[in-house]
């Protein structure tokens, strides 16, 4: 298929106003390091001639949208999330367009540095086989750049997991942990110019990879 064909929908991470979202000392906020990562890669891939979105630009939902329960401002925010995707999803049809969320993992929102690190991808828990698909070009292009990798199984190459943007979406969708915010190395790698690139350039390639391969 060609690269034009398909609309890349972009998802950031969680809210300002999520708590526990950030690395133990402050410098990695989740929230703001996946908008800037987000547009990086949107403008990477409209160099290549694809379409792409972004679900949710803003740090936070509007005032009227606000709650002071945070799983109901949650769920209003994932709920916004799923029906953007779908909307674009119902106008261009559910098979030209993918959906990958892109976010920093943790091991514990303790406040402590953590051991655990590396890259992964996770699919939904009933996830199409073009969902696996797209999963296992971004586990390739991760592995490409150099990324450790934690994989499920060592056969596996993503983690099924009931996440309600993946299970709700009608198109391709992936959710993709890019290292660990609680793992000093990890953040250190995130935070430097090296890094942002290792992560933006495995997104785009593994995005086009998937598309060529349809």
């Amino acid at each position: 298929m060609k690269l034009s064909e398909i609309l890349v929908i972009l998802g950031t991470a969680h809210r300002l106003r999520e708590p526990g979202k950030q690395s133990p000392d402050g410098r990695l906020g989740e929230a703001v390091y996946s908008r800037e990562l987000c547009r990086e890669i949107a403008v990477k891939l409209r160099s290549y001639g694809i379409q792409a979105e972004i679900d949710f630009e803003p740090l936070d939902l509007e005032k009227s949208m606000q709650s002071q329960s945070v799983k109901q401002e949650r769920s209003r925010e994932l709920a916004m999330r799923v029906n953007f995707v779908n909307e674009l999803c119902r106008q261009r049809g559910a098979r030209r367009v993918v959906y990958v969320s892109i976010h920093v993992n943790a091991s514990v929102s303790d406040g402590q540095w953590h051991k655990a690190n590396g890259w992964q991808v996770c699919v939904g828990s009933k996830a199409s086989e073009r969902s696996k698909m797209l999963a296992g070009c971004l586990f390739d292009a991760a592995k490409t750049n150099g990324l450790k990798i934690r994989q499920p199984t060592a056969k596996l190459k993503y983690w099924p997991q009931q996440l309600y943007v993946l299970d709700n979406t009608l198109c391709p969708a992936v959710l993709t942990e890019n290292l660990f915010m609680d793992n000093l190395d990890d953040c250190d790698l995130l935070l430097s110019d090296e890094g942002r690139h290792i992560i933006e350039r495995l997104h785009v390639e593994g995005i086009i990879k998937y598309i060529e391969s349809l």
